[in-house]
């Protein structure tokens, strides 16, 4: 997995109080005469109110203004603040710092959470190379503000100050060293994921190196371990030493030793596994102050511990799909000493989110104060969501208002269609096919109790099937498959978990289970991953034998004359899009063939990426009248990137009516709040699309519901 250096909202830290430990020290002059402006770059002005203003003319066709300020002397930092206003974020792409050193320059992006004053913060390890490698290296000599070309229109920076800070709070990254063989992608990931948890939580943390046991940890209060199975036994000396020594806390996820549990004063973990997911944690109600009614998290892997310590406390109960408690398995337990997760960390969800700061102020009353302001800055939130929603024109009369669904458990439909239908959610898109095969819910008495079900409640039931991808596939199902040369392959000829588009039983596999499901009187097919991974793959013989009946070229050299900048890339990406679109015309008769009332739908990439890298062609789709409606997934963090995207779909639409925005609301990366989606829900309906599509149904997005669709 490459370096994960993906884009998230600035963190907007300029509102906490940081401890002493973490006072943040300026670096830079607030004086426009010491910037130099940079190539077709406006020179800087003083901002009457105070600070430096900066144009930023995106209305040309420059993509990039920047500038340059000299600095004395920049000792290593664990990351630099940014304190800055702009009154329009979506016409700014990125903001970029690049710290010169010697003549190398390490850089770093951050994206600009919401209009108005905020601080982005750019961690060491944001940059694509180490500022301070060494010690004695060449010291940083100047600094450079870049910002990006996002909206064609002219924008507004302010510069505030630029700051160095340290941390009090450590995530440890795992390595290879320190991981099962194969598992420092999953460590990494699981690092991102606490750190994004830990920054909506106001703690913002730096990673660790996992062989810290040598390293000074007095500087931290509190300690994060995401994923670190292997610990030796001088880093548990060392984490002994930081939690009785220095009264540090720890917070540990899916971990198996038992020393480490000891330490903190429960019993060791057992591993439990079941069938079907787990997927939600569920907490006594006043349990503990701030504590959220339900936890949205996926699993099939537990490893709990329990309360030993009389200072010790279980936290939350395991629900099952049918969302029936498990006791014997608690989510997580809280002593003195530091907090336990039976799994890996959670996405940062606001009730993630509040879970933790709730078992963190319980191991540590520090951090009570971190959880007060967290809640009552989310009940401001809630509250300014309300009122805009209250003072925004009425929703249009039969707005199609739509959600994804993973299956729903049959004992569990009824009641679930009703709340939706209750809050004007008539359309799911539920999921019933992967790469043409039907789960159990999508056989033949399961899926008909499913259609009497949402009949019943007024919805309008989709099948959500997903293409070429063999997501979460059973291993056997996969086997024959792969003995019959069916699946994709990089450009290295590493098998890729890809149903291959050009294998003619592949596209007949797919073309089968929607007609299949259109017989039994679904009220739509709704296509995913209908497009390639990105530009890897395919490249398998099959691949290039259909490449090759298309092309002019002699003497290929298979295949890097088709990689990206290659002589034939652009020949080669164009083939790959008419593959996909011959795939989806084929679909799409055959559909409707069986029942022309049967909505034909997809769940597409925005604008330009779904094209250019992943060869989904959807407005010549909509265009060619092979798909009724498309969904872009537009898992955006804020309103401003929401709308622009939405804006650049909606040029290349045959009618506003085609498209239905995805709004993130429970996708991964965005965890959206109430405030946040309320303002995207309002951004759909000022462009006169015909709804909106939440994704996805989970408890996170039920909290929500009251708040975003009233009864």
């Amino acid at each position: 997995m490459r370096r994960l250096r993906k884009l998230i909202p600035g963190l907007i830290v300029g509102c906490l109080a940081l401890p002493a430990a973490e006072a943040a020290r300026g670096i830079v002059d607030l004086d426009p005469r010491a910037f130099v402006a940079g190539e077709a770059s406006p020179p800087p002005l003083a901002a009457p109110d105070g600070g430096i203003a900066f144009a930023l003319p995106f209305s040309s066709a420059r993509d990039r203004v920047y500038w340059d300020v000299p600095l004395r002397a920049l000792p290593p930092t664990a990351a630099l603040e940014v304190d800055l206003e702009c009154d329009d974020p979506a016409a700014v792409r990125a903001l970029s710092l690049h710290l010169q050193a010697g003549g190398a320059w390490a850089s770093a992006q951050q994206l600009l959470a919401a209009p108005g004053r905020q601080t982005l913060l750019f961690r060491r390890s944001d940059f694509d190379r180490d500022p301070w490698p060494l010690a004695d290296s060449a010291p940083i000599t100047t600094l450079r503000l870049s910002a990006w070309k996002g909206a064609d229109r002219d924008a507004r920076l302010v510069l505030r100050g630029i700051r160095a800070r340290a941390f009090s709070v450590g995530v440890v990254l795992g390595s290879a060293a320190f991981t099962a063989p194969g598992e420092a992608d999953l460590a990494e990931q699981c690092a991102v994921r606490a750190r994004q948890l830990l920054d909506r939580a106001g703690l913002p943390a730096e990673f660790v190196a996992d062989d810290f046991a040598h390293l000074d940890l007095r500087p931290y209060r509190l300690l994060v371990l995401p994923y670190n199975p292997r610990l030796t036994s001088a880093q548990l000396a060392a984490l002994e030493r930081f939690v009785k020594r220095h009264k540090g806390t720890l917070a540990v996820f899916y971990n198996a030793n038992a020393e480490l549990a000891r330490l903190l004063g429960f019993q060791p973990p057992t591993y439990a596994t079941a069938a079907a997911d787990w997927t939600t944690v569920a907490f006594p109600e006043n349990a503990l102050p701030g504590l959220p009614p339900a936890m949205a998290h996926r699993t099939r892997h537990l490893l709990p511990a329990r309360a030993k310590a009389k200072s010790a406390l279980e936290l939350g109960v395991w629900l099952d799909p049918d969302n029936r408690p498990d006791g014997k398995l608690p989510a997580s337990v809280v002593s003195s000493s530091g907090l336990w997760f039976s799994h890996v960390p959670p996405y940062a969800s606001p009730a993630a989110v509040q879970w933790f700061l709730a078992a963190l102020a319980r191991s540590d009353r520090a951090y009570a104060r971190e959880r007060d302001l967290h809640r009552a800055e989310q009940d401001r939130r809630d509250a300014q969501a309300a009122a805009l929603l209250a003072q925004a024109p009425p929703a249009p009369k039969n707005e199609l208002r739509a959600v994804w669904a993973h299956p729903i458990p049959a004992t569990s439909r009824p009641e679930t269609f009703r709340h939706l239908a209750d809050r004007g959610l008539r359309t799911v898109y539920e999921h019933m096919a992967t790469a043409g095969v039907l789960l159990d819910g999508a056989r033949e008495k399961p899926l008909a109790a499913a259609l009497a079900d949402a009949r019943a409640a007024g919805i309008q039931l989709h099948a959500w099937c997903i293409a070429w991808s063999l997501y979460d596939l059973p291993a056997e199902q996969i086997a024959p498959l792969r003995a019959q040369n069916r699946l994709m392959q990089d450009s290295n000829g590493n098998e890729l978990p890809w149903l291959c588009p050009a294998h003619p039983e592949n596209r007949q596999l797919l073309v089968d289970s929607g007609i299949d499901l259109a017989r039994r009187g679904i009220a739509g097919i709704h296509l995913d991953y209908v497009r390639y991974p990105a530009r890897a793959g395919c490249f398998c013989p099959r691949h290039r034998f259909a490449f090759e009946s298309t092309t002019t070229a002699f003497h290929l050299n298979w295949p890097a004359d088709v990689r990206e900048g290659a002589p034939l890339a652009a020949e080669f990406d164009q083939f790959r899009r008419d593959e996909m679109t011959a795939f989806i015309a084929e679909l799409a008769a055959a559909v409707r063939a069986i029942n022309p009332a049967v909505q034909v739908s997809a769940a597409v990439f925005p604008l330009p990426e779904a094209v250019e890298a992943y060869g989904q062609d959807w407005p010549a789709w909509l265009r060619a009248g092979h798909l009724d409606v498309v969904a872009p997934m537009l898992y955006e963090p804020t309103a401003a990137r929401f709308a622009d995207r939405l804006d650049r779909c909606l040029a290349a639409a045959p009618a506003p009516r085609k498209i239905i925005p995805g709004i993130g609301t429970s996708a991964d990366t965005t965890q959206l709040d109430a405030l946040s989606t309320a303002e995207q829900i309002l951004a759909a309906r000022a462009r006169l699309t015909p709804g909106f599509a939440f994704f996805h149904l989970a408890p996170h997005l039920e909290q929500l519901l009251p708040v975003l669709c009233p009864p």
